[in-house]
């Protein structure tokens, strides 16, 4: 099919069907802020500000050890810029524009993979049809975190590297104003996230794929365009460590992956058990699939397959598979080289009635997107995940002058940090500490005498109901059969314990009738 005559080809009809798939895209990441790392990622942005540089210890937990180690450190002073974006965004507009910014980074994401696709050959409007696609396999990816400008950068990286090496072997020796982007790209991706060593990674397998070529002569970079790319693969990995955590970062984020913590993150479960966790395993299957078969229909090209393609493709393939938080990023990197082997095979394929395959395929996933969008919007609906925020209960706890420190529900711990600030509380996702998290599952599986006496412990913040099970934890269970500890707040989903020995000033409510509030719920009598 001819790009350029035919009546899909028309730049006219690229623009409005595209703006209609990135408005599409924009709506749907636009889904209401939960309870993830933004919280505690705004708080440090506003401590960054307040104190005019980084912390060296931690500033929003009262358990943290002092020295950290380098794993702590670097998830403690890794993502300035991020930071204090965001915090900035925050205090233009509040949590309105924070959706609005979220949308954008996303949408960005995938105009990138669009341009991407496009310029490897694929027709403009198949290339809208996969990028309208993806975000509903990648619906988890809705959280306004860091990751997205290793996403972004991932792309840029390989967009900009694959463009200079095509230059120089067509003979176009760039000039350094146009070498610049990548050490641009490097400096900022490694004050904006940490996932910058995937970029290190891309450029080092880039120049060794070109240093294999030469040895061949087999389509090898002239000796001027060789020594610029590599000039330039050195200054910017070089430069990428001007960053807070400097060359920590390199070694502390693989000690990271292969740590305890990968056992009780769930981003760390590979991409098939972290689907079957969240109760949605075809997912799973589905989201690999769009990968391996790419890559099996590329080992069919394997003589023509560089070095670099091959590396790239297997090294994102396994990372992908065995861990859910690579898992658009192998997407999105084997489609990425997929397309430069098969974009004119599949325009080709899929002309057939003028390109009518081609518009359907656009309309079905643009519908199904469309349909996704206006139901998880947030731009005209609550800008906070219904149910999950525990806003007022954090308001009791901001109202009341309560006594001794705050033991708190793990996943409570950046939003509930961030409303109390400067008071400190027990934990929070960052996982700074192994040690810590293992007395926070002590205390949380019933055992809690020993570690709210190290810790002074004076209120507990908790739901009601374990998740898993929908019955009163047993950390709850506990607090209401023991005399020492009273309730302060109950709200049927999250309850508030005080010790009333040190908070004699607060009213406490009756425990019977918390206790039969939850019976009458568990048992289905309850009327209400």
């Amino acid at each position: 099919m001819d790009k350029n005559t035919s009546f899909l080809g028309k730049q006219s009809v690229t623009w409005v069907l595209g703006l209609v798939t990135f408005v599409l895209i924009f709506i749907y990441h636009t889904y209401p802020l939960g309870l993830s790392d933004f919280w505690w990622h705004l708080n440090t942005g506003r401590w960054i500000w307040s104190e005019g540089g980084l912390p060296s210890d931690d500033p929003f937990l009262f358990s943290s050890p002092s020295p950290l180690d380098d794993r702590a450190s670097l998830i403690l002073r890794g993502y300035p810029l991020f930071q204090l974006l965001i915090l900035g965004v925050y205090s233009m507009g509040g949590i309105y524009a924070l959706m609005v910014l979220k949308g954008l980074l996303m949408t960005l994401f995938y105009a990138i993979l669009w341009n991407q696709l496009w310029r490897n050959g694929l027709h403009s409007l198949l290339a809208l049809a996969v990028v309208a696609a993806l975000p509903l396999l990648f619906f988890r990816f809705d959280e306004l975190r860091p990751q997205v400008f290793s996403f972004i950068g991932t792309l840029l990286v390989l967009q900009w590297t694959e463009y200079i090496i095509a230059n120089g072997k067509q003979g176009r020796l760039l000039k350094w104003n146009s070498l610049v982007a990548l050490p641009v790209i490097m400096l900022l991706w490694a004050n904006l996230h940490r996932g910058f060593i995937i970029g290190v990674g891309i450029l080092l397998v880039y120049l060794f794929s070109e240093w294999v070529a030469r040895k061949r002569g087999i389509n090898a970079l002239p000796d001027d365009a060789f020594r610029r790319f590599a000039i330039v693969v050195f200054v910017s990995i070089g430069i990428a460590f001007f960053n807070p955590a400097g060359v920590t970062a390199m070694w502390a984020s693989f000690t990271e992956v292969s740590g305890p913590f990968s056992k009780v993150i769930d981003e760390f479960l590979g991409t098939i058990r972290y689907f079957e966790f969240i109760g949605m395993k075809q997912f799973g299957y589905l989201v690999v699939a769009v990968a391996v078969i790419p890559f099996l229909a590329l080992l069919f090209k394997w003589r023509k397959l560089s070095v670099a393609h091959f590396i790239l493709v297997v090294s994102f393939l396994i990372a992908g598979i065995l861990s859910f938080r690579f898992s658009l990023m192998m997407v999105t990197v084997v489609l990425s080289i997929a397309s430069i082997y098969f974009a004119d095979g599949l325009n080709r394929g899929l002309s057939i009635g003028k390109g009518l395959t081609i518009i359907l395929l656009w309309c079905l996933s643009t519908g199904f997107l469309a349909n996704s969008a206006f139901s998880r919007t947030a731009l005209a609906a609550a800008l906070l995940e219904k149910g999950v925020i525990p806003s007022a209960a954090v308001d009791y706890l901001a109202q009341s002058n309560i006594s001794g420190n705050i033991y708190n529900f793990f996943e409570y711990g950046g939003y509930t940090s961030w409303r109390l600030y400067p008071r400190k509380i027990f934990i929070d996702q960052r996982n700074l500490s192994w040690d810590i998290y293992e007395e926070y599952s002590m205390a949380w599986r019933g055992n809690y005498a020993e570690v709210f006496q190290k810790y002074n412990v004076g209120t507990v913040f908790y739901p009601v109901n374990d998740r898993a099970t929908g019955r009163p934890s047993r950390l709850v269970a506990g607090l209401l059969n023991d005399n020492h500890w009273a309730v302060g707040y109950y709200d049927r989903q999250n309850i508030i314990f005080i010790r009333p020995d040190i908070n004699s000033h607060l009213p406490f409510l009756s425990k019977q009738a918390v206790v039969d509030d939850i019976l009458k719920r568990l048992n289905g009598t309850d009327k209400r």
